[in-house]
């Protein structure tokens, strides 16, 4: 019996000894992940935030200005200017690579139909405007407007001028654009377009920068108007008879 406690004891001691040896060495362990751990952090440089530049601001062009502040012209004549392919183009509005970058402009004194016929409400008065008595034909129209601009801006060399005024309707400058004709010289293509029937004139104050006034160069467009309703070109082809 007394064998039998002292080897129990023995055991029981032998143990609590393995027991206090395996938690030391966790202990250890641990410690040891610790150190080992705080070094590679101290190891890894701390990231810099990253200071980013600031967004270049562009601002609208303007005129360009003499010595005293003022513009030196009414207009500013840009030239060796392309047109630039773009899904927004249509009859009257373009994108147009210019020495100042792409810019994008719409004509004055005339408005053509919209590619998908537009809004309801301007698609109604374009209509009224044409005489057309649907819609139906105005997505034509628009189209046909398009490809007649596009096509004389892409054959032709041309020039832009401007007042870099928006248009507060559009996301572009106002703009007069003249082609180059072998046979009539320079050629308004705001109307070119009255004169095909693929836009319609509208009220605007702005003098042509060839000295003519708002008032003149809106009474010529009505005389092509009327000339084009007369040879039935463009929307006069389509209207109800």
């Amino acid at each position: 019996m007394i064998q039998d406690k002292s080897i129990r004891s023995t055991l029981f001691a032998t143990g609590i000894l393995l027991l206090a040896l395996v938690l030391a060495g966790w202990m250890l362990s641990r410690r040891a992940s610790a150190r080992r751990e705080a070094a590679r952090a101290a190891a890894v440089p701390v990231a810099k935030a990253v200071v980013r530049p600031a967004a270049a601001v562009v601002s609208a062009p303007t005129l360009p200005l003499n010595a005293d502040g003022q513009p030196v012209a009414a207009y500013q004549v840009l030239t060796g200017v392309s047109l630039e392919d773009d899904p927004g183009n249509d009859g009257d509005t373009f994108l147009v690579k210019t020495p100042q970058g792409p810019q994008r402009f719409c004509l004055y004194f005339v408005d053509t139909v919209e590619t998908d016929g537009g809004q309801p409400e301007a698609a109604r008065d374009m209509a009224g405007y044409f005489g057309f008595d649907s819609e139906e034909p105005l997505r034509a129209l628009g189209l046909e407007a398009r490809d007649f601009s596009l096509r004389l801006l892409r054959a032709s060399a041309f020039r832009v001028i401007t007042r870099w005024e928006k248009d507060p309707g559009e996301d572009a400058f106002r703009a007069f654009i003249y082609l180059k004709d072998p046979e009539e010289g320079l050629i308004n293509l705001a109307q070119w377009l009255v004169r095909y029937g693929l836009a319609r004139v509208v009220p605007c104050e702005r003098d042509q920068p060839g000295g003519a006034t708002a008032a003149e160069f809106r009474a010529l467009l009505l005389e092509e108007e009327a000339r084009s309703k007369a040879e039935a070109h463009g929307a006069w082809n389509r209207r109800a008879r």
